[in-house]
């Protein structure tokens, strides 16, 4: 067993006991200082276990020395393209879960923070009154599906929603499309039921605007896996997240991978703040970092088609990981 492996092991066994000790729930962890600075920037969010990280730093800290040996072997890679205003997206919308906020305009607020200018707008209703909140965003996706939605935000079904979407965005033409969040994430395997919910969101999503585009969430761990081929007539892209960490480690290995298993496609790479898969903590910054240098590279050599950074909720949650994004993006 490698080292890296030994220590992972060994970090998560540390998260789940922790976990159930201290009564978490996936995504409700913060670094120490939470509570000061949602009172200072947003009280409408939950409180948050920030205990948790302090105990987990042994086995966080043994996890990261091991991955920094495995950065410390990467070449260096080239500048590539510059992460700006056309690539560059900010995910989020108003949840009372995970640490976020309810104020109905929370992406618009944070995307300043990142000088994101485009938004994949999540889990509030899909209503005018939420979309024109958000017509000054460059870009705009749009949750189209129940799926992660906050509760009561979706009181249609699914086709109705996408169709809603068509419809306003002959008012608002920075919708450019649709995202289907934890798309097939739920499943073994794709079934037919699946492929009927995409097969009509796509139809009704393009019902009013045959322009715009429907995108799933697919994670680095569903590729090679799961038999995508019957979703591909029904996508026009993917948002591709890297649910572990460590799946960090092999970037162009899973975009590789992406863009086999969804040929012709577009690919949005999603970049976690927060590590739900392996510490339910932080994302190490080095790793941000090392995604961030990649995602440029990857867009000079047409690989992927824009950075998405998840999200509105974690800036105040985890201020070293947002930081060091924002200075990234800063420097271009």
């Amino acid at each position: 067993m490698s080292n890296l492996k030994e220590a992972r092991e060994k970090l998560f066994q540390r998260r789940t006991e922790l976990q159930s000790l201290m009564r978490i729930a996936l995504g409700e962890t913060a670094a120490p200082g939470y509570a000061a600075r949602a009172r200072m920037e947003d009280t409408t969010r939950i409180p948050l276990n920030e205990e948790y990280r302090v105990q987990l730093a042994p086995e966080f800290d043994a996890f990261a020395s091991e991955v920094r040996k495995e950065l410390a072997a990467k070449p260096e890679l080239p500048h590539g393209e510059p992460l700006n205003s056309e690539n560059v997206w900010l995910w989020g919308g108003p949840t009372p879960e995970w640490g976020g906020s309810m104020q109905p305009d929370t992406l618009v607020r944070n995307a300043a923070y990142f000088n994101a200018e485009n938004g994949v707008y999540v889990y509030g209703a899909t209503s005018e009154e939420m979309i024109a909140r958000h017509a000054g965003m460059k870009k705009l996706l749009a949750m189209v599906t129940t799926t992660c939605r906050a509760p009561g935000q979706q009181p249609e079904t699914n086709a109705e929603c996408a169709e809603k979407l068509s419809r306003l965005s002959l008012k608002y033409p920075n919708i450019k499309g649709g995202m289907m969040d934890d798309m097939t994430a739920a499943l073994d395997d794709v079934n037919d039921d699946k492929v009927e919910q995409v097969a009509a969101v796509n139809a009704n999503l393009k019902k009013h605007n045959p322009a715009l585009e429907l995108y799933g969430v697919v994670y680095c761990h569903e590729l090679g896996v799961k038999n995508f081929s019957a979703l591909q007539p029904y996508l026009d892209g993917v948002n591709l997240w890297f649910w572990y960490q460590e799946e960090l480690l092999e970037i162009e290995k899973y975009v590789t991978l992406c863009r086999e298993n969804f040929p012709g496609k577009k690919v949005l790479m999603g970049l976690f703040l927060h590590d739900y898969g392996t510490a339910d903590a932080g994302t190490m910054p080095e790793l941000l970092l090392h995604q961030l240098s990649y995602a440029r590279a990857l867009l000079s050599e047409g690989k992927i088609n824009g950075l998405v950074i998840l999200g509105d909720r974690e800036i105040i949650k985890w201020p070293e990981q947002a930081a060091a994004v924002k200075g990234f993006l800063a420097g271009k």
